[in-house]
């Protein structure tokens, strides 16, 4: 038996103890099997978001409202609503916080039933950045997984060119004025980068205020991008 397949019935035996220990339960109705059953996944309404980027009006395409200013994305558009307490709220915490890798697999399925029916067209998928301090707390940027999907789908090139020059506290925790103040001015672009022209897809789970994705196309919009378009799994 060659390495390869050493390897191979070692992570099916690691996958049967799983099951048999630690069973899957669906995060819709707690049926045992998988983390979302093929009922709860129908439930999953992955027909878009399109809103303002400031007032959360509907728009289309989910540019920006008469009534507010543009500011630095163009636009932005949303798989799903997001709530703590649906489905689509229990899925990303669980990749979010949890990393639970099966997770991943319902996050293509639920990309790729958007993707299938919302047309892209930009340069470069950029996922927003961890800082390196916070990577190392959690060992993964979800955000980085989420654009590596998009890309995958869309053949569209990632690139990790922006990065988060100082330590923040977590967005979550904060109140809307505190988290425009938390991130003013948090990241910038890494050395000998070329994006004038250029239209980018700003990628986060989850969008609330907006105020990650907007401090991110702001460093764009400062060294000549296009567009920026914001990209998230769920808007709430």
């Amino acid at each position: 038996m060659n390495t390869l397949n050493v390897r191979g019935v070692g992570d099916k035996f690691i996958t049967v103890l799983k099951d048999i220990f630690f069973p899957a339960q669906c995060l819709g109705c707690g049926s045992e099997g998988e983390f979302v059953c093929k009922e709860c996944f129908k439930t999953l309404d992955c027909s878009g978001v399109f809103c303002c980027p400031i007032c959360h009006i509907e728009t289309r395409g989910g540019g920006y409202c008469v009534a507010c200013k543009q500011s630095y994305i163009d636009r932005h558009v949303a798989i799903a609503f997001y709530k703590e307490s649906e489905l689509v709220g229990k899925i990303l915490h669980a990749f979010k916080y949890q990393y639970i890798e099966d997770i991943k697999n319902i996050l293509e399925k639920i990309i790729k039933d958007f993707l299938d029916k919302y047309n892209v067209e930009v340069d470069i998928i950029i996922p927003v950045p961890l800082h390196k301090r916070r990577y190392v707390e959690r060992g993964f940027n979800q955000s980085d997984i989420i654009a590596g999907i998009v890309g995958n789908m869309l053949d569209i090139p990632v690139e990790n060119i922006l990065k988060r020059d100082r330590h923040t506290k977590q967005q979550a925790k904060l109140k809307r004025n505190q988290r425009l103040e938390n991130l003013k001015d948090a990241f910038i672009l890494k050395k000998d980068v070329y994006v004038r022209g250029k239209k980018i897809l700003l990628i986060d789970d989850v969008f609330t205020t907006g105020s990650t994705i907007q401090e991110c196309a702001k460093v764009f919009k400062k060294a000549g991008v296009k567009e920026v378009v914001g990209f998230s799994v769920a808007r709430g």
